[in-house]
């Protein structure tokens, strides 16, 4: 079992504390459960791409802050992340440098995703490593509850199809290790959703 730094484990615990003391019922998606998945889809990529030990440091504390501003917006909340996790590592001492390489990988995982660096790489395809999972389509599902909630309406199964398909059309992986392992399945995913949309038309 891998050890991290200390500056990965208090952060750890504070993002923990953030969401079990802020967390609302509404947040289906965005919760604590889903920065646990990105944190642990961020470890496999980071093996995957042979990332060193500051670089994993870096983009693991960037992993567990990348949704903490959901907690209070949901419009630009990577920004609103991005400067809790700034308020919170400044107070570590955590150095300066090492802060705006977070700061960057957090703002990267706004949509649409425009890595430069390759940790910022590394955390986007973390965060959206579902689209090529088995659980994709119900996790899908979860996110349409999710976002029905934050707006007050309902989105029909068509129009949540649609928007669905789309995004998939504009998205694509960003690192080797993630596209060589998660195309096929990605691809496979968005076949599925084609042919439910095509079963409601």
């Amino acid at each position: 079992m891998a050890v991290y730094s200390e500056i990965v484990q208090i952060s750890s615990t504070h993002v923990y504390n953030l969401f079990h003391n802020q967390n609302s019922d509404s947040a289906l998606y965005h919760n604590y459960n889903h920065t646990l998945e990105v944190v642990s889809h961020t470890k496999e990529i980071a093996t995957g791409m042979n990332l060193s030990l500051e670089e994993l440091e870096i983009v693991l504390i960037a992993a567990m802050f990348h949704d903490t501003g959901y907690l209070q917006t949901r419009e630009d909340h990577e920004e609103l992340s991005a400067s809790i996790a700034e308020q919170f590592l400044s107070k570590q001492h955590y150095s300066q440098e090492n802060i705006k390489k977070v700061i960057g990988c957090i703002r990267a995982t706004k949509v649409p995703q425009q890595p430069v660096t390759l940790l910022e790489k590394v955390i986007c395809d973390a965060d959206l490593l579902n689209l090529g999972k088995e659980d994709c389509i119900e996790k899908g599902e979860v996110l349409h509850k999710e976002i029905e909630h934050a707006i007050g309406k309902s989105i029909p199964e068509k129009d949540w199809l649609k928007q669905s398909i789309n995004f998939f059309h504009e998205h694509s992986y960003h690192t080797d290790y993630v596209r060589k392992r998660y195309n096929k399945s990605r691809d496979e995913n968005l076949k599925k959703l084609e042919e439910q949309l095509h079963s409601l038309e």
